[in-house]
C-alpha cells in the first residue's frame, strides 16, 4: 500500500482530532489538494489542512443522528502530492479509491477542485449523486481541454452513463449543456426546485441503478452568503440544512459506498467555508455509519 507513505506525521492535524488504526476504521479519509484547472479563483489546493483545523474546533454530537463524531472510526491517511498533471492526479485516486475499498473501507475525500471526483469514479464505476451549482456538463472548457473543472459531469457520465447521475443544486449552466442533459436523459434538479420541495419527496425522484451510491459536494452548491470561500460562487443556492436534510434521506435510503467535498478555496473568506464543510463531512460520515444496513 505505498499510498500509505503520504501520512500525516504530526497527529494534532488528523481530522476530528483522532486517529483510528487502519485496521480498525470504518472510513479512510484523504487530502486531494488539487486545483490545476480551476478558471476563476484558485486556491482550492489549500482546502484539506483548513478543513482538517475547523474539523478540531466544531462540535461532534449530532442530533440528526444521535450520535458523537468522536465515535466514528476514521483513519486519516493524509494528502496526495500536489501536481499540476491532472491526469496523474485522477490516477493516483482511482488507485487509492480501489485499495480503500478492496480493504472493506469507506473512502472520504477533502478535494480541491471538483475534476478529483473524476478518479474515484473511474475506480468505482458507480452510480453518483451530484450537489453542484453547476452541471460540468461541457465537452471541452477551457477550449480544447477534455479533463477540467468544468468538464467532469460530462466526463462522469462518459463512464459511468447518464442514468447513473443525478445532480442536485443547479444554477448556473449554458444551453449546450441544457441540451446535453435532455438528449442523454441525465435527471437534475435546480437549487429552487430543491428549496421548494421536501427532502423526501426529492428522494422519490432520484432513481439510480442498483442500491449503492458515490455521493460528491461542490460546495457552491450552498448559497454563497453561507459559503463564500469557493471557487466560482452563484446565487440563489441551498441551504445547509436542505443539504443536511437530503443526505440523511439517501444515507437512510441508499447504500454510500464513500463520498468527497470539494471546491473550498480559504483565501476566498474568513475560514466559514471550512467550518461548514468539516460539519458537513462529520454529519455525512455519523449518517451513513448510523445507516449503513442495506438491501
Amino acid at each position: 500500500m505505498e499510498w500509505l507513505k503520504y501520512h500525516l506525521s504530526d497527529e494534532g492535524k488528523y481530522f476530528n482530532g483522532k486517529q483510528c488504526e487502519i485496521s480498525e476504521a470504518e472510513f479512510i479519509l484523504f487530502g486531494a489538494p488539487i486545483d490545476s484547472t480551476s478558471t476563476y479563483r484558485a486556491g482550492s489546493r489549500e482546502a484539506p489542512p483548513m478543513i482538517r483545523l475547523a474539523s478540531l474546533n466544531v462540535e461532534t454530537y449530532s442530533f440528526r443522528t444521535e450520535m458523537d463524531a468522536l465515535d466514528l472510526k476514521i483513519h486519516d491517511a493524509g494528502d496526495i502530492p500536489q501536481t499540476p498533471n491532472i491526469n496523474e492526479a485522477l490516477n493516483r485516486i482511482s488507485e487509492i479509491v480501489s485499495e480503500i475499498v478492496k480493504m472493506g473501507k469507506k473512502p472520504i475525500m477533502i478535494g480541491g477542485e471538483h475534476t478529483v471526483t473524476y478518479g474515484a469514479v473511474k475506480a468505482l464505476k458507480k452510480p453518483i449523486i451530484i450537489f453542484d451549482a453547476h452541471m460540468d456538463l461541457r465537452d471541452e472548457y477551457p477550449y480544447g481541454v477534455k479533463m477540467s473543472h468544468a468538464t467532469v459531469s460530462r466526463r462522469i457520465t462518459d463512464e459511468i452513463g447518464a442514468e447513473n447521475v443525478f445532480i442536485i443544486g443547479v444554477r448556473a449552466t449554458c444551453k449546450d449543456e441544457i441540451e446535453y442533459a435532455r438528449r442523454v436523459g441525465l435527471k437534475y434538479k435546480t437549487s429552487l426546485e430543491v428549496m421548494e420541495n421536501s427532502a423526501k419527496d426529492l428522494m422519490k425522484e432520484i432513481k439510480l441503478n442498483g442500491n449503492d451510491v458515490w455521493i460528491s459536494i461542490d460546495m457552491d452548491a450552498l448559497d454563497p452568503s453561507i459559503a463564500p470561500g469557493v471557487g466560482n460562487p452563484e446565487p440563489e443556492g441551498i441551504s445547509v440544512t436542505k443539504l443536511l436534510d437530503i443526505l440523511q434521506w439517501i444515507a437512510m435510503k441508499k447504500k454510500v459506498i464513500g463520498f468527497d467535498l470539494v471546491e473550498v478555496s480559504p483565501p476566498y473568506d474568513n475560514g466559514i467555508t471550512s467550518i461548514t464543510a468539516a460539519k458537513i463531512i462529520l454529519e455525512l460520515a455519523c449518517m451513513i455509519s448510523k445507516w449503513k444496513t442495506k438491501v
